[in-house]
């Protein structure tokens, strides 16, 4: 029996084979990523492309969808493929430890894939990375905020311009704006997202008591933010979902 059988009584067999022959690239293995990545392994895409340039450790593993004890240490996107190779040997996982940033964001997006999901957490290299993958036309869905909620059914998946109650989604906004993109804007284009309405919880201050904003060997000290298993898993399936039916071209 195969792992994808009970998916292909959903799909049919054409679409089975339509979803195995297609390519995705993941931006970003954190606790959206990793399981919308873990998901389309298991959903039977058998090419992916991942980037990440963290590793993992202890705190990830109260969301993180391959996060275990026996991967502390390893890089994201080595236990990603450790993970998904045990699900799919014939899997075909294309690892990149790095970030995308600034201008050559464009020249970091793998060409010839169908889909393409930005779960990347970061404001400056998100949002340069959505321009890029708009201004090339590429197929696209990103990840809003879901740090400090517990919620999962206050995520919704939709239009980015008609999202409402995400800070993290209100500043995508403005700067995809400022770079003329967006709706009256030289570049108009429909970008899709999953987002929360639901109010985050206040962060907290770095352990080390440096204080958020201020700057430590070149690094920019940020707040801690709290997180759960429930909304970024929720919103990595529903990306996941997304990306399924967008290969097979349903609507949605």
């Amino acid at each position: 029996m195969s792992f994808s059988e009970r998916t292909e009584i959903i799909y049919g067999s054409d679409a089975m084979q339509r979803i195995r022959d297609s390519r995705v690239c993941v931006f970003g293995l954190g606790g959206v990523g990793a399981t919308a990545a873990m998901d389309l392994v298991r959903a039977g895409v058998e090419s992916l492309w991942v980037f990440d340039f963290d590793t993992v450790c202890e705190s990830n593993l109260n969301r993180l969808y391959f996060g275990y004890r026996s991967v502390i240490g390893m890089q994201k996107t080595e236990a990603f493929r450790r993970f998904a190779l045990d699900i799919n040997p014939a899997a075909s996982i294309h690892s990149i430890e790095d970030i995308v940033r600034g201008a050559e964001a464009h020249e970091r997006i793998p060409q010839g894939c169908d889909v393409y999901l930005d779960c990347i957490d970061s404001l400056n290299p998100k949002v340069n990375l959505m321009a890029a993958l708009a201004r090339g036309g590429y197929r696209f869905a990103s990840s809003m905020g879901t740090s400090g909620r517990i919620a999962p059914e206050r995520l919704k998946l939709g239009s980015l311009w008609k999202s409402s109650g995400c800070p993290l989604a209100q500043k995508v906004r403005q700067r995809l704006g400022r770079l003329g993109l967006g709706p009256g804007k030289e570049t108009q284009c429909d970008i899709s997202c999953v987002w929360s309405d639901e109010e985050p919880a206040p962060t907290a201050l770095p352990a080390d008591g440096s204080i958020p904003g201020s700057t430590i060997n070149g690094a920019r000290v940020r707040a801690v933010l709290g997180s759960s298993p429930f909304v970024p898993q929720a919103a990595g399936h529903l990306l996941a979902s997304w990306a399924v039916r967008a290969i097979l071209d349903s609507h949605f």
